[in-house]
């Protein structure tokens, strides 16, 4: 997928009605986070992951939903749901005990909703998300973030395999 195939693929989306992309300013319920399946308590593991549809949807929820207490079990959710280097990464992310101690001592956390996903062919999409981050001693600030991922079927289900956020520079 190109930089500028990206701009494209979000105003057509949003032009469309039913996509499961909604305004954030409705007081209407979101559809698009009633197709989200809700992700697991803490200790809990993962056994279906259903669609691609629905792992992204998973994925990105618990991505932009944490705090600094609870990351380690956050991690293990998105862990559960990332196959090959993506799940790698994660793994690494996860053994940065030094991040993780200065972020647990920290007030820090986000907050957000999976707004929307836009599927292409194998296996890639674009995600939208609605986030409210507060940094340490900060004040919330919510936005619309955007990521390109890619999804696999694998012996498990389906899985993410890649993850990034979809930047121009």
């Amino acid at each position: 997928m190109s930089k500028r195939t990206l701009p494209l693929l979000l105003a057509a989306a949003i032009a469309l009605e039913g996509c499961g992309l909604s305004d954030p300013y409705s007081q209407h319920p979101n559809r698009a986070a009633a197709q989200s399946a809700p992700t697991p308590a803490p200790g809990r593991t993962l056994t279906s992951t259903g669609s691609a549809t629905s792992v992204l949807a998973r994925f990105a929820d618990a991505w932009v939903n944490w705090s600094a207490p609870t990351l380690p079990q956050e991690r293990a959710v998105l862990l559960a749901l990332a196959t090959g280097q993506l799940a790698e990464q994660l793994r690494q992310d996860a053994a940065q005990t030094v991040k993780t101690e200065l972020q647990e001592v920290s007030l820090a956390y986000s907050r957000g909703r999976y707004v929307g996903v836009i599927q292409e062919h194998d296996g890639q999409a674009v995600v939208v998300t609605f986030e409210e981050v507060a940094p340490v001693g900060g004040q919330a600030q919510g936005a619309y973030h955007v990521y390109l991922a890619r999804t696999e079927h694998t012996t498990h289900g389906w899985r993410l395999a890649e993850w990034q956020p979809a930047t121009d520079s």
